[in-house]
């Protein structure tokens, strides 16, 4: 008994003596290494980009960053108490990471203080949080060695994704001296137009577009100019058309020379409003490209009659039902592409989320090409072409889930195009001019819409902006910042996301769709020929024209074996539907029994069978 009780004095003191050598050990690394840690996290949620380095080493002068946080207002708030935390850590980070070169200040803009008030001079909101009284300010001011600033009014935790890539763009711009010069040539409206909903209003530009006007000084170039501005560092296209002959061989020379360019060219740009877009009484524009022979010199080719259409990465739409009401299905040529679409090895996309395209084109390499043409972002091998007449006033969604044939290979959306091309302009002496290639090519104009990717934020009627959902504005900002701009700025990703979807179970569910669709159809197409078919023997015209009921013998037999197929068509139809939530139900009901169930009895399980062989052991001892 004695032994026992010695052994378990033992136990007790060794347990102890392990748990203040934990926290001793913590201590002292925390002053020796202070910064020193480990992110295992499978984003890297706490880790800067490789980018981010590089873009705090070339600043040419130090910038002060101050972080106003009301630690009051988001008190009871724990979402946003712990964003902001995060927020400032990072920033903290950043500051240790610039050798010097970025100030860090954490200010409490307390109500009725001094900083409260120079929070609102420098632009930042005071945010109703309730009927208190009670505000929050979240934001941040970016200041540089001379007077220009940049302000993010508020950083909102659904916005999270973007955080690095806001703020290092914020002390990037205030950090050199000048922009870079970009020509922008668009082929379709971008500076917002009149608001349908309200004629009397006007839409903002889009959210890209306006946050390239602020990374960079853009020059607005017409498709009916002869020719390009000087002193450009690059050059954007978006659904090029209408160009006159001399900005076709302004472009083409630029091609030629080298020079950076990144084009948008869509084969169905579903967002452009141009008065050709609403043609056979579209409901969406359609407007194709046009560069006339420029790409083939490129040595690509976008077919304008065709989109891509992929199952894997499907849009999940409300669309009208044949039968009347709504319901929600997997519209095919509305990609939500993840990070497997992505190129991880090239330094523009490897790190994005999510990118969103609506109608977007396939990108083929042309037999004879002497370019490269590198795939960027490319759809799954569950994908297929589907003419551009089966989208928009014509298209169907179900019909298009029914007709769908994959056909097992991917399709390139967005590419960079390097190596040596030709001119497409032969000079006088039937000569062409010869270059390198520095393009960027996406088949899709529709993901600078804002439709695509963000969304109005408000919080108690209080418009906050736009929030992201979508990687597509970082898409294009970090093409411009690659090709002219910052190269650093173009390695910063979005960050990981703390809310992950369920992959698994979107893809069973498309795939019961898939199964599903074609007979639920079939059986409403029953069901309505049956009701036909009685309404039809239930009434015959007598002599004088009114219509009375006359039922023989068989016409009665007749409707009762039709009534009798009614119902049990309907009955299958209710199966089917029921067969579209039963595999997904079960995989819940399973992860249920495993969380709930299985695990915690192994745990047990383990820890018994522990116990046992420690009691075992100790009674050897014991008797020894």
């Amino acid at each position: 008994m004695a032994a026992r009780t010695e052994t378990r004095r033992n136990a007790i003191l060794t347990i102890a003596a392990v748990l203040v050598g934990v926290v001793a050990l913590n201590t002292l690394l925390g002053i020796a290494i202070p910064f020193a840690r480990t992110d295992l996290t499978q984003d890297r949620l706490y880790s800067t980009s490789p980018g981010v380095d590089r873009a705090l080493a070339e600043l040419d002068e130090p910038v002060r960053v101050d972080l106003y946080w009301t630690q009051e207002g988001s008190a009871d708030q724990p979402q946003i108490r712990a964003h902001g935390q995060r927020v400032r850590e990072y920033l903290e980070e950043v500051a240790r990471r610039s050798r010097g070169n970025v100030e860090f200040r954490f200010i409490d803009p307390e109500p009725f203080s001094e900083a409260e008030d120079e929070a609102r001079a420098a632009g930042l909101p005071a945010l109703a949080v309730d009927g208190s009284g009670r505000t929050l300010t979240l934001g941040v001011v970016v200041r540089g060695p001379t007077d220009r600033k940049e302000t993010i009014p508020y950083l909102s935790p659904e916005n999270e994704p973007l955080l690095e890539y806001q703020l290092m763009r914020a002390i990037a711009a205030v950090g050199r001296p000048t922009k870079p010069r970009v020509a922008l040539l668009a082929g379709m409206p971008l500076d917002g137009g009149t608001d349908p909903r309200n004629p009397m209003a006007r839409r903002a530009p889009p959210v890209a577009i306006e946050q390239l006007r602020l990374q960079a000084d853009v020059v607005d170039v017409q498709p009916s100019d002869e020719a390009l501005p000087e002193k450009l560092d690059a050059v954007v296209l978006v659904q090029p058309r209408t160009l006159s002959e001399g900005m076709l061989r302004a472009i083409d020379a630029w091609a030629v020379a080298g020079k950076p360019m990144v084009v948008l060219a869509d084969p169905y740009a579903e967002t452009d409003s141009g008065p050709d877009a609403s043609m056979m009484g579209a409901r969406r524009g359609g407007t194709t490209y046009d560069l006339g022979t420029l790409l083939a010199a490129w040595g690509v080719d976008i077919p304008k009659d065709m989109v891509v259409a992929d199952l894997a990465y499907a849009t999940r739409v409300r669309a009208p039902s044949r039968n009347g009401g709504v319901r929600e299905l997997d519209y095919p040529t509305w990609l939500s592409l993840t990070e497997q679409a992505f190129n991880a090895e090239d330094p523009l996309v490897g790190g994005l989320q999510a990118i969103n395209m609506m109608s977007a084109g396939e990108i083929r390499r042309t037999d004879g090409a002497t370019s490269a043409v590198e795939p960027l972002i490319t759809s799954s091998d569950r994908s297929q072409l589907v003419q551009t007449l089966k989208i928009g006033f014509f298209g169907d969604p179900e019909q298009m889930l029914k007709d769908f044939k994959p056909d097992g290979t991917a399709k390139v959306l967005a590419a960079r195009i390097t190596g040596p091309i030709s001119s497409a302009y032969p000079a006088e002496d039937g000569t062409r001019a010869a270059g390198t290639a520095n393009i960027l090519l996406i088949a899709d104009a529709d993901l600078l819409s804002d439709d695509t990717w963000v969304i109005d934020e408000r919080v108690a009627g209080m418009d906050l902006g736009k929030r992201a959902i979508a990687d597509n504005g970082p898409l294009v900002i970090n093409a411009v910042e690659l090709a002219a701009g910052n190269p650093a700025l173009a390695e910063i990703r979005a960050r990981g996301r703390f809310r992950r979807p369920f992959t698994v179970v979107d893809e069973m569910r498309r795939d019961a769709q898939t199964r599903f669709i074609a007979r639920e159809k079939e059986l409403q197409d029953e069901i309505q020929r049956t009701e036909l078919q009685i309404g039809e023997l239930q009434r015959e015209r007598s002599a004088d024209g009114m219509q009375q009921i006359v039922l023989t013998p068989e016409q009665a037999r007749r409707i009762e074996e039709l009534q009798e197929r009614m119902l049990a068509a309907r009955k299958e139809l209710r199966q089917v539907q029921h067969e579209l939530r039963r595999d997904v139900e079960r995989l819940g009901t399973n992860l249920l029994v495993l969380n709930a169930v299985l695990w915690p009895l192994a745990v047990a399980a383990a820890a018994l069978a522990w116990y046992a062989v420690r009691g075992r052991g100790s009674r050897r001892e014991a008797s020894t």
